[in-house]
């Protein structure tokens, strides 16, 4: 099996977007491994979300993931981080909050532990 292994997205749904054009590019992978952080400081939460949602995936929470939702209090990340996750909870629907809250904080891939790094 091949996979693309990849984290931080923040919702910046450009470069996400760059990302998986160059897997394609580069022969396409059977499965995206995401390491959490689908969403925080970038203007795209929803789309990047949905993206992913595109593709055979796995995903792991990351800390932006959790704190957006509320499952992760705000008062532990920077003043700047903390606006962006209570900006970014009002742009997700249900069902973005129902998948990011769906999400484990670890998960076991074949041989592979999978976390984010927070």
């Amino acid at each position: 099996m091949r996979y693309a292994i990849i984290a931080d997205i923040h919702a910046n749904l450009a470069a996400f977007a760059a990302v998986l054009s160059d897997i394609e590019d580069k022969g396409g992978v059977e499965e995206l491994w995401c390491l959490g952080d689908v969403v925080g400081y970038g203007p795209d939460p929803r789309q990047c979300i949905e993206l992913l949602r595109q593709h055979k995936h796995v995903c792991v929470a990351g800390n932006h993931d959790w704190a957006a939702i509320g499952k992760l209090d705000v008062p532990e990340f920077n003043p700047d981080a903390a606006v962006v996750c209570r900006w970014t909870a009002q742009q997700l629907s249900s069902e973005d909050v129902d998948y990011l809250g769906g999400l484990p904080s670890v998960m076991e891939k074949d041989d592979f532990t999978l976390v984010h790094g927070s």
